[in-house]
């Protein structure tokens, strides 16, 4: 592969998944946080596939990145006292409109699941 790409900014619909994600886990189990994590990593790449029409570089969106920004949405709440990851300006959007109505963002990301489902033939 040439030269490497710098990874894009993450968009609305990727921070909902990782919030949701977050929030739907944060009580379980290790290893059911790791699977949470895969099965993100590997949406957001399939995702990001069907709307590029490009095969996704090895690192983008990958499980220890999804696993970095999943920090990034802890520390941001207010039930858990961590500290140590700065968040992005997007993810505290979110994670307030989520902590004011869950289940409107909840909704947003079963949309995505289903939008992106459809289009991969996954439904």
């Amino acid at each position: 592969m040439g030269e490497a790409h710098q990874q894009r900014r993450w968009e609305r619909e990727e921070v909902i998944i990782l919030v949701v994600g977050y929030f739907s886990t944060k009580y379980l189990s290790a290893e059911e946080i790791t699977a949470s994590h895969w099965t993100i990593s590997n949406f957001l790449r399939k995702r990001e596939e069907m709307i590029t029409g490009e095969m996704v570089s090895d690192i983008f969106r990958d499980f220890a990145g999804i696993h970095m920004q999943s920090g990034r949405i802890r520390s941001l709440d207010p039930d858990i006292k961590y500290s140590g990851m700065q968040a992005t300006k997007l993810q505290k959007e979110i994670v307030q409109e989520y902590l004011e109505n869950p289940q409107k963002i909840i909704n947003e990301a079963e949309q995505i699941y289903i939008k992106y489902a459809n289009d991969l033939g996954l439904c």
